[in-house]
């Protein structure tokens, strides 16, 4: 695949994938409902498994055009070489890894989903309750990508800078997946080490770094597309 196939692939899949996550039942950009609150949010899922199952689905194709997007990049890290090529090589490779954490955390949301229904359907809470404890794991599953994201952000952001030489659009792009990955791994530690009472304070501001990290990746997408410098199938040649 060309750099600039990979290119159209990162942008349509970083606008399907805040577009579904926006229109997923009970998140809005500011006031996303509290996944540790187990039973609120599989309730929420329930009242709408329609909508529940279409945006899912949306993710998962999502994340998978964004791995292709981002794998595009892995041939001109290698021609970078050096410490900073070495950096993007590994980013790419966590971040195929976050993204692959995020299908597995979806399928099972799907199987929620599907839960949920059984138990309306059928009139059985047993199907609620499973439910609720697949819900309870599947957030467990997500935290793996929470511990990733910061560090698969900041080596990709370093990484794609140092392939940039002049400062421009996507420079500053780069710049925002370094900052949204650090302040994301600063709001990591304070929610495991000194928690306050609100997780959905730290829940809301992780999702406002990966709508950051969302454009900044968006933006190298576009540079790809165009074959910009440093972004282009001949690399640091550009």
């Amino acid at each position: 695949m060309t750099t600039k196939l990979a290119g159209i692939a990162l942008v349509v899949g970083i606008v399907l994938s805040v577009s579904s996550s926006l229109f997923f039942p009970g998140n809005t950009f500011i006031n996303p409902v509290d996944q540790t609150d187990f039973p609120e949010a599989v309730r929420v899922i329930g009242e709408t498994p329609t909508l529940a199952h279409v945006t899912i689905f949306l993710s998962i194709v999502a994340m998978m055009l964004i791995s292709v997007g981002a794998f595009g990049l892995f041939p001109i890290a290698v021609r970078q070489g050096g410490i900073s090529g070495a950096l993007l090589q590994f980013g790419i490779i966590l971040s195929i890894i976050e993204w692959s954490i995020i299908i597995i955390g979806l399928g099972m949301r799907h199987f929620v989903t599907h839960l949920m229904q059984r138990a309306t359907n059928a009139g059985d809470a047993s199907f609620a309750d499973a439910a609720l404890l697949i819900h309870t794991n599947l957030i467990g599953v997500l935290l793996g990508f929470i511990v990733i994201f910061p560090f698969a952000s900041m080596l990709v952001g370093i990484g794609v800078a140092s392939l940039i030489k002049s400062m421009n659009a996507f420079k500053i792009a780069a710049y925002l997946l370094i900052l949204s990955g650090a302040l994301g791994l600063i709001t990591y530690l304070i929610a495991m080490f000194a928690p306050g009472d609100e997780p959905i304070i730290y829940l809301t501001i992780f999702n406002v770094l990966l709508y950051i990290g969302s454009i900044g990746l968006f933006v190298v997408g576009i540079g790809m597309y165009q074959g910009r410098e440093g972004l282009s199938e001949e690399g640091i040649e550009s």
